[in-house]
């Protein structure tokens, strides 16, 4: 029997602590390897509240808990604020490259590297794991866009955007933190809406929005967004 699409068989439930929280909670996570027919209908697992690490799509089942939720934005309805009009101008400079295949290069793992190194204190991350991880970010998917960032031809950040039926999906990004001052995680937010709505997307995801934890609480500033509660999409904040 052909399964129907939207409800794959689960491949497998991990369950350990929560990644966000250090008061012990525990967390679940439903993980489906993906195939050829679930990849082509990727924008019916969005809805649902999927993410994507390599070819596994992934959702937080958690009991008794619901701090992670996943937020969108239906991009033709986004309205840029005045501080992110001013990163916009800001970054005036920038080229921004896409790429249909992406790709790892030594460039990119050096810079992933010294990214980790500097935004989440991982000094011991060497070449050969940030190139496992790199190969996560980039491959497994047969519909992932790559948007590479350069000043003055130096590669200055690299992101990595799922793309669905009807929405793109942010998946990850990294960047050279020599240059905080540009905001560069909020423009390739704003960068990446502008690809959205320039593909006729109706959906930018972006992923989990979690309110006690200010590096996932940043999300609520773009807007107007929904987030998933219950099964259902509701209008957050407008």
């Amino acid at each position: 029997m052909k399964k129907e699409i939207g409800a794959p068989d689960v491949s497998f439930q991990d369950d350990g602590p929560c990644a966000y929280f250090d008061d012990a909670r525990k967390a679940s996570l439903e993980y489906c390897v993906a195939d050829r027919e679930c990849t082509d209908n990727f924008h019916v697992f969005l809805a649902q509240g999927y993410r994507r690490l390599g070819s596994i799509f992934y959702r937080n089942i958690c009991d008794g808990c619901v701090a992670c939720r996943p937020l969108r934005i239906i991009a033709g309805n986004f309205v840029p604020s005045r501080s992110q009009r001013r990163t916009l101008r800001a970054n005036e400079d920038l080229r921004i490259g896409i790429l249909s295949s992406p790709s790892v290069t030594p460039e990119k793992v050096q810079l992933y590297t010294k990214y980790l190194r500097a935004k989440h204190g991982e000094k011991k991350t060497g070449e050969v794991r940030a190139i496992e991880t790199l190969m996560t970010l980039h491959c497994g998917y047969a519909h992932a866009i790559e948007m590479d960032y350069t000043l003055d031809g130096r590669l200055i950040g690299v992101g990595i955007v799922d793309t669905g039926r009807d929405s793109l999906s942010s998946n990850y990004f990294y960047y050279d933190t020599d240059f905080l001052e540009r905001r560069l995680g909020v423009f390739s937010i704003l960068s990446e809406i502008s690809l959205a709505r320039s593909l006729k997307k109706r959906y930018y995801y972006l992923g989990f929005y979690i309110e006690e934890t200010q590096k996932m609480s940043y999300k609520k500033h773009f807007r107007p967004n929904q987030i998933l509660e219950e099964g259902d999409w509701k209008d957050f904040l407008r």
